[in-house]
């Protein structure tokens, strides 16, 4: 212990110099005997403060064997619990940065399967529209097909396209908003002329699949935020309404503005949401019961996102019975940014 800590080797040599410093005065000034219980008294101390060092080793000894064992993967390392001193707080505080470890290996663990998971719903989901177009090229190359089977087969691969690219470009605009690449603006806007921007865009879908849209919008309505970002995550919103709502149906829009928030109701006369799924809508990749074929699973996900990049909230629901179809609703707290 004192052979291999120059530090502590000084300290005792001089604890002994001064030990002698005191005692050799005492032999020659007073008498013999007041020379021999100084140094009586100095060996005491030497022999306490020994026994005390070589104890407080043993357990720098112990800690520094544990974090060995932890370094080399050991998962059941208990560190002794010591009342007092400075062996304490450094036990408790190595303690709490092994648990701090053991926290973030489980969260890379899990984030690894994550991505491992995603990179195969990826996969999948563009392997399946890829599968399809390969197959309509090789329909290409027959020589009696006809205008109109040529024409059917080229919609069917620019619908394939579409798809594919549309899943790139979420799949980007969510991974820039995870790695807080995205800069949300704080401006002013109309509420009415977001929740129409985002429209515009289904404007034909709506009109082929014969479904309604109405929006009952207060002509102040205010908020303070990212009005591109929020038509996108607005319009996702209202695509997967129209996707479940039957010809002849509708989809409707409520806002109601208070001086804390601004609400959306978005519902729609579809299917609704099985109360299994209602939990689970905006994970990415999931596809509920009565998901379409042709769903991915990521729109809702990327809402969500950004929703709450912007303090809002956003759940969903059913409508009440005897009523069918799905509930959003989103809420936008007005701030001062």
């Amino acid at each position: 212990m004192i052979q291999n800590n120059p530090e502590l080797r000084k300290e005792y040599i001089i604890c002994i110099l001064a030990a002698v410093a005191v005692a050799v005065p005492s032999f020659l000034f007073i008498d013999h005997r007041a020379g021999a219980v100084v140094i009586l008294a100095a060996l005491l101390l030497l022999l306490i403060r020994y026994i005390a060092d070589r104890k407080r080793y043993k357990r720098f000894a112990a800690l520094s064997d544990n974090i060995d064992r932890i370094l080399h993967g050991a998962e059941d390392v208990a560190f002794e619990e010591y009342k007092e001193g400075e062996v304490a707080i450094l036990s408790s505080e190595i303690n709490k940065m092994v648990i701090r470890l053991r926290e973030q290996a489980s969260q890379l663990l899990a984030d690894k399967r994550f991505l491992s998971d995603s990179i195969a719903d990826i996969a999948h989901q563009l392997r399946t529209p890829l599968t399809s177009m390969n197959i309509v090229v090789d329909m290409f190359s027959e020589e009696e097909l006809s205008d109109d089977k040529r024409f059917d087969l080229l919609s069917e691969m620019m619908t394939g396209l579409n798809r594919i690219e549309w899943l790139i470009n979420t799949l980007l605009k969510m991974s820039k908003i995870d790695a807080d690449k995205v800069f949300f603006e704080g401006k002013a806007y109309k509420v009415k002329d977001m929740l129409s921007r985002a429209a515009a865009s289904l404007a034909v879908p709506l009109d082929i699949n014969g479904v309604t849209l109405t929006m009952d919008v207060p002509e102040d309505a205010e908020l303070k935020g990212d009005m591109m970002w929020t038509c996108e995550s607005i319009g996702n919103i209202l695509k997967n309404c129209m996707e479940h709502t039957p010809e002849g149906g509708r989809i409707e829009i409520n806002v109601k503005d208070t001086p804390i928030f601004t609400e959306i109701v978005i519902q729609d006369t579809g299917s609704g949401i099985d109360p299994e799924d209602i939990p689970h809508v905006f994970e990415r990749f999931y596809r509920g019961k009565v998901a379409l074929n042709t769903s991915i699973g990521i729109g809702l996900a990327l809402s969500k996102m950004i929703i709450e990049r912007q303090s809002g909230t956003i759940r969903a629901s059913n409508r009440p019975e005897p009523e069918h179809g799905a509930v959003f609703t989103v809420r936008l707290y007005k701030s001062e940014r």
